[in-house]
C-alpha cells in the first residue's frame, strides 16, 4: 500500500502544479493519471541541485508557451488489462530488474541519493553514467521505503502511469477487440508489461509526445509535453531519441513554420546536456551510451540480426511484417504520416547509436540480449501506426490542460 500511497502523493502534487500553470481546472488536473508527470518533472530538476535550476526555468518559460490539451477517457476494458501488469510477483524476474531496483534502493537514504550515487565514481553504480531518474521516481514512490516488494509495484505503476498517458493523448476510434488484438499480436511485450524494465515505458511517452504534438491547433505544445520530455530525458538516453524523433515528424507534417512545437525537445536536450555536465565534472567513466566513429562496415550484420529478431514469430508473430506493409503504403491522414516519419526516426537513430557505439554494445547484440529491447521501444509508435492504417483514423485529442 506505501506505493499506492506514493503515487497518489505525487498524482496530488502534480494536480496542484498543473492547475496552477495551466488553469486547466481541478476536475481535469485530478481526473487526468499523467497529472502525476508535473510532480515527477519538478522533483527530478530538484534532485540535480543548484544544476537543476536551468531544466525548472526552462519548464517556466514554456509555461507562457504552452497549448491546450483535454486528456481522452480511458475505458473500462484498458483498466481491466492494467490488472494484469500488476499480477506479477513483487520481486524481480529478469535479470535486469534487479540493477534498477538496486538503485532505488539509494532514496531510502534521503531525497537525491540516487542522483549523488550515481554521480559518485567510488560507488561503481551500473551502468556508469546512466540517467538517474526511473530507479529514482521508484524510490520516492516508495516513499524511501527499503523493502523489495514496495519497490516492485512502484515501478509497476509507473509502467501502467506511461500506459495510461499514452492512452491519454490518443482517441482509438476501432472496435476495442479489434485494437486489442494488434496490441496483443506481440507476445514479447505483454512479457516487458509485467516487468519493470525501462524500454517500453519510454515507447509509450515517446508516442504520448508525438500525440500531444499533433494535435496543437496554435502550434503551442501543451505543457504536460514539456514535463514529459524532462522524464524521457531523465529515464534513459533513448528517451532523448523519442523526443526528438516525435518532434521532426510533427514538424515535417505541419510545417516549420510552427517552430513552438519544438521547445520540449529543446528541453529534453537541455535535461540531457544538465546530466551528461555533472556526470563529466564528477569524474564518471561513460562507457555504453559514448558515440565514436561509426564502424559502415557491420552495417550488414546489423541488418541480419534486425531481420533475425524481428522475423522471430514466437517474439513478435507478425507484427513488424505488418508494420513494414504500413510504412510502404501510401497515406494521406497526417498522423499515420506523422507516426511513420516518427517511427523511420526512431530506427535510424536506433542504427546509428549502434553503429557509433562501443563495441561491447554491439556484442550485447550478437549475443541476443539487446535488439529486442530496442525493437520494443519503437513499438508503440509503430502499433497505433498500424491502427491508424486500418479504415477508420486515430486521432489525438486536443484540448484542456
Amino acid at each position: 500500500m506505501i506505493a499506492i500511497l506514493g503515487l497518489a502523493l505525487f498524482h496530488l502534487a502534480g494536480s496542484a502544479i498543473r492547475q496552477l500553470t495551466t488553469r486547466c481546472g481541478w476536475g481535469v488536473a485530478l481526473r487526468s493519471p499523467s497529472s502525476a508527470w508535473f510532480a515527477i518533472a519538478v522533483a527530478y530538476a530538484c534532485s540535480l541541485g543548484v544544476a537543476g535550476v536551468g531544466i525548472l526555468l526552462g519548464l517556466a518559460l514554456l509555461v507562457t508557451q504552452g497549448g491546450s490539451f483535454t486528456p481522452a477517457r480511458i475505458g473500462r476494458v484498458w483498466w481491466g488489462l492494467f490488472g494484469l501488469v500488476l499480477a506479477r510477483p513483487l520481486v524481480p524476474t529478469w535479470w535486469d530488474e534487479f540493477v534498477w531496483l538496486g538503485k532505488a534502493r539509494f532514496e531510502s537514504l534521503g531525497f537525491g541519493a540516487g542522483v549523488q550515487a550515481a554521480l559518485d565514481p567510488a560507488q561503481h553504480v551500473i551502468p556508469a553514467g546512466y540517467p538517474p531518474l526511473w530507479p529514482s521516481a521508484v524510490g520516492w514512490l516508495s516513499l524511501g521505503h527499503d523493502a523489495l516488494s514496495t519497490q516492485v509495484l512502484a515501478a509497476s505503476l509507473l509502467v501502467l502511469l506511461c500506459a495510461a498517458t499514452a492512452l491519454e493523448t490518443l482517441s482509438l476510434s476501432r472496435p476495442r477487440l479489434l485494437v486489442i488484438a494488434v496490441l496483443a499480436s506481440a507476445p514479447f511485450v505483454w512479457l516487458h508489461a509485467r516487468s519493470t524494465y525501462v524500454d517500453l515505458p519510454i515507447g509509450l511517452l515517446g508516442l504520448a509526445v508525438v500525440g500531444l504534438l499533433l494535435r496543437t491547433t496554435d502550434g503551442r505544445p501543451p505543457l504536460l509535453a514539456a514535463a514529459l520530455a524532462v522524464v524521457l530525458a531523465g529515464f534513459k538516453d533513448e528517451g532523448l531519441a523519442q523526443v526528438i524523433a516525435a518532434t521532426g515528424a510533427a514538424l515535417l507534417v505541419q510545417g516549420f513554420r510552427k517552430w513552438r512545437l519544438a521547445l520540449p525537445a529543446l528541453l529534453a536536450l537541455l535535461t540531457m546536456a544538465t546530466w551528461r555536465w555533472l556526470v563529466h565534472s564528477h569524474g564518471v567513466p561513460l562507457f555504453d551510451h559514448a558515440l565514436g566513429v561509426p564502424q559502415w562496415n557491420w552495417i550488414p550484420r546489423l541488418v541480419e540480426l534486425l531481420a533475425f529478431h524481428a522475423s522471430d514469430v514466437f517474439t513478435w508473430g507478425v507484427f513488424w511484417a505488418v508494420t513494414l506493409a504500413v510504412v510502404l503504403t501510401p497515406s494521406k491522414d497526417p498522423a499515420v504520416r506523422t507516426l511513420r516519419v516518427m517511427w523511420v526516426l526512431l530506427l535510424l537513430f536506433t542504427v546509428v547509436a549502434l553503429l557509433a557505439g562501443p563495441e561491447r554494445v554491439r556484442v550485447f547484440a550478437e549475443n541476443g540480449t539487446l535488439l529486442n529491447r530496442l525493437l520494443l521501444q519503437l513499438w508503440p509508435c509503430a502499433a497505433v501506426m498500424v491502427i491508424a492504417g486500418l479504415p477508420a483514423p486515430v486521432s489525438f485529442t486536443g484540448r484542456g490542460a
